[in-house]
């Protein structure tokens, strides 16, 4: 072979390593960057050896090889024999299987990546909406198994959640994994895993000026102060001076605490309680958000509920403050926005000052075009009616929930169906905001806030007319006879008529 032709077969083994290292799945990419996961038994890998150019071969010769991770955490490699994985993280159990083929067969590239993750069944029961067996992958979390059992029930506990494994039973706390991002509270879910969700045995109410005001479940000994940290704490605005605690004494009767000489951080939560911390008065250094926001910006890999009512938030004004800055603190327009009816009230005079192109303003981040806000402005981002109207003839005429991927057939079906005396499924339409009707059939997508119409059919049609026109007839025959009766009155009286 001349060296010309060994170079050649030198690049094209180098493309080859290129493609091999592009083709790994996405599973693979990911599994990357999950520092805790343990190699499980049902895992798939994909063995790939490149053996590289011999002087008597014409191209590469490439072998890729599929593996499965066995019950008692064997795989089972080929030249080498089993490799015992079950003390080893990926990584680990990667650079032993590449270190050893690559002594034992002297070739220039070796690689093991994960194809599939292990498929099996967790049972999950306790306060969850669907108790029972589910299954999740070897990469699914905690969070992911409770969320296949229909999450929580309202009075399930989000900070006490069981995990049985092995024997032994360990406690996980969900609202500080979302709170902090602590992902020693969300583990990863192992076979034989069995995840119990209690009732929340206690928890107290937090109002005003905090960051996610709500309900709380209290674990342990927690003060005041433990549980504001799980609502994201205090706003700018927040007057600590005035907070008040409402608790139940021993008549189940709300009193009223005496705070004077009492650090709220440090007070002892106590079931039922109702913490207020009131927000400054003060409106003249403030800029009000309303309608579809998000709440908080989005973080990589932390889920985020997308409000499905318009929010409001109350922001402390600052010099330099403008639309694009404001919006970026708390994750900006959600999927629900109607960007092109954006809008400013101005506080000095309360006009009203549209902000059309807010979704190219928002996508492209056009600081040159952004919009400055003064005190006492209230930014307004408008929310699509998330409900679908369905009129006209159906048996039940109504407003129902909107469903991604419904089409006009099922929401026709949700309203009892089409009238089978009047209405016309061949008769379909989208009633447009300008009061127009566009015509569809049973299998067109319904966008969020559509209005459904479905028309007579020829029939319902003759019968509107025909009773139309015999409610005219019968006022005619009304008029008539009222005509009538006063002339004979009057020839009794005996007044005649020319």
């Amino acid at each position: 072979m001349t060296r010309r032709t060994t170079r050649f077969f030198a690049v094209l083994g180098l493309l080859a390593l290129a493609a091999t290292a592009v083709a790994q799945s996405t599973v693979a990419r990911k599994i990357i960057h999950e520092e805790h996961y343990r190699p499980t038994p049902g895992d798939v890998y994909t063995l790939t050896i490149n053996y590289g150019v011999s002087p008597q071969a014409t191209a590469q010769r490439m072998e890729t090889i599929p593996l499965i991770l066995q019950a008692d955490y064997r795989l089972v490699v080929p030249y080498i024999g089993a490799i015992d994985a079950r003390t080893l993280s990926y990584t680990e159990l990667q650079n032993q299987v590449s270190t050893r083929l690559r002594e034992r067969l002297l070739v220039p590239f070796v690689s093991l990546t994960l194809s599939e993750p292990a498929v099996y069944d967790v049972f999950v029961w306790g306060s969850v909406n669907s108790p029972g067996f589910h299954s999740v992958t070897s990469l699914n979390r905690l969070a992911d198994a409770i969320a296949s059992a229909g999450g929580p029930q309202t009075v399930g506990s989000r900070r006490r959640i069981a995990v049985h494994r092995d024997g032994e039973v360990s406690r996980y706390d969900l609202v500080a994994f979302l709170a902090a991002g602590d992902d020693e509270q969300n583990p990863f879910i192992r076979p034989g895993d069995r995840v119990f969700v209690p009732v929340a045995d206690a928890a107290i109410e937090i109002r005003g000026a905090v960051t996610k005001p709500g309900t709380y479940e209290i674990v342990g000994n927690e003060t005041v102060g433990d549980l504001l940290s799980l609502a994201g704490d205090l706003l700018p605005t927040a007057q600590m001076g005035r907070a008040t605690v409402n608790r139940l004494d021993e008549q189940n009767r709300y009193t009223i605490l005496d705070l004077a000489d009492v650090d709220l951080r440090s007070l002892p939560a106590r079931s039922g309680d109702i913490v207020t911390i009131p927000a400054s008065t003060t409106k003249t250094d403030m800029v009000l958000l309303e309608g579809a926001i998000h709440r908080s910006p989005a973080e990589e890999g932390t889920p985020r509920a997308v409000p499905l009512e318009p929010i409001l938030i109350e922001v402390p004004f600052t010099p330099g403050m403008t639309v694009l800055r404001v919006l970026e603190q708390f994750g900006g327009p959600t999927n629900f926005a109607q960007p092109e009816r954006t809008f400013i009230i101005r506080g000095s005079d309360n006009r009203r000052e549209p902000i059309p192109d807010l979704a190219r303003l928002w996508a492209e981040r056009q600081w040159d075009r952004d919009i400055n806000l003064e005190p006492g402005d209230r930014l307004v981002v408008p929310m699509k009616r998330l409900v679908v109207a369905v009129g006209g003839s159906v048996r039940n005429p109504d407003t129902f929930p909107f469903t991604s991927g419904y089409t006009v057939g099922d929401y026709i079906e949700l309203a009892g169906g089409v009238d089978p005396e009047n209405g016309s499924p061949n008769r379909l339409f989208f009633a447009e905001p300008d009061g127009s009707m566009r015509r569809v059939d049973i299998d067109t997508p319904v966008p969020i806030g559509t209005n459904i119409f479905v028309g007579r059919s020829a029939w319902g049609q003759t019968k509107h007319a025909f009773g139309n026109f015999f409610t005219v007839t019968g006022w005619v025959t009304g008029i008539i006879g009222v005509a009538t009766a006063i002339i004979n009155f009057a020839q009794l009286l005996g007044v005649s008529f020319p």
